[in-house]
């Protein structure tokens, strides 16, 4: 009886340990995918607490968000590169990489950095907010 006592207790213990790696693993790839809502495309609004106009760049800056990529345009220039996320708000542009057209976009090299340095973001009324460690940086809205 003994015996089969400690061979139960083995069992769950092996067993239990397996669904903790498991679980783990689980969370450690969520922690890389964002949110469904952010899954879209998002056209620039406002850059650094002013509007943007087709004068800032040639066409307005947009962004296409995937579960782990993202691509899009600085309004002259095709980008691209990774996302991360590390729960609900909070999200990076890692890996970010642009094409090296020139352009007449002034504004260009400001949205790269911004995009570079973002850390957060919230969603209101079907705009998008990021933000840096300074504050709100750029809105976007669904596009």
């Amino acid at each position: 009886m003994k015996r089969i006592l400690m061979l139960f207790i083995a069992g769950s213990l092996a067993f239990g340990c397996k669904s903790a790696k498991e679980t783990n693993a689980t969370v450690s790839t969520n922690e890389k995918a964002i949110e469904k809502k952010l899954q879209q495309s998002w056209v620039l609004e406002n850059l650094n607490g002013k509007v943007v106009t087709e004068k800032d760049f040639s066409s307005l800056p947009k962004i296409v968000m995937n579960p782990a990529t993202f691509s899009g345009s600085t309004g002259c220039n095709a980008i691209k590169g990774n996302l991360l996320s590390k729960g609900e708000g909070q999200i990076q542009f890692l890996n970010l990489t642009s094409e090296t057209k020139k352009c007449d976009a002034k504004k260009e090299g400001e949205f790269l950095q911004l995009l570079r340095t973002n850390s957060g973001y919230s969603i209101k009324d079907n705009k998008l907010f990021l933000s840096n460690q300074f504050g709100l940086t750029m809105s976007f809205k669904k596009g």
